[in-house]
């Protein structure tokens, strides 16, 4: 094991702590620094997918709140359900939500790049490809997502490209 593999360690997020996969497990073995990074990976992909499930449920935010565009009261995205998926203006608003619902709610992400794929009407969805860096020490790790946006339910699921 190298240096830099036993020295560092991924803290995985609070969630992730809470939850026991081993109950009668009094104590967790030591994982590798690849092993903290492919867990990572996987509740970041939970994470990112529970995101953007959620519908916003407030309209327009009086600009007053100055807080509020950053609270739990704009968790997720708008609902899309319904909106012409080939209207470009439509396409570059969902790209924009997704950004900025990423930005505001998953800190681990940055440098994040959405980008829509050719559109398939065979299988009623569109795909989205989510590239980010990891904010994780010393150096952050690459990541990219496709996301599978169903047409008639908005319902998305996040794989690891």
């Amino acid at each position: 094991m190298s240096v830099r593999d036993r020295d560092i360690n991924i803290t995985p997020s609070i969630l992730d702590r809470l939850i026991d996969l081993d109950p009668r497990s009094s104590n967790e073995a030591p994982k590798s620094r690849l092993a903290g990074i492919a867990d990572l990976k996987s509740s970041v992909r939970r994470d990112l997918e529970w995101l953007l499930n959620s519908r916003r449920v407030i309209g327009e935010i009086d600009e007053r709140l100055e807080e509020v565009p950053r609270s739990l009261a704009i968790y997720g995205l708008p609902d899309f359900t319904g909106i012409g998926a080939k209207n470009p203006n439509e396409q570059a608003r969902m790209i924009g939500a997704i950004e900025e619902a990423i930005e505001i709610f998953e800190p681990r992400f940055r440098d994040v790049v959405v980008t829509l794929e050719p559109i398939s009407l065979v299988d009623k969805q569109l795909t989205f490809r989510i590239a980010a860096n990891l904010d994780i020490e010393p150096t952050p790790e690459p990541v990219v997502f496709d996301t599978f946006m169903q047409f008639g339910s908005g319902e998305i699921k996040v794989r690891e490209a």
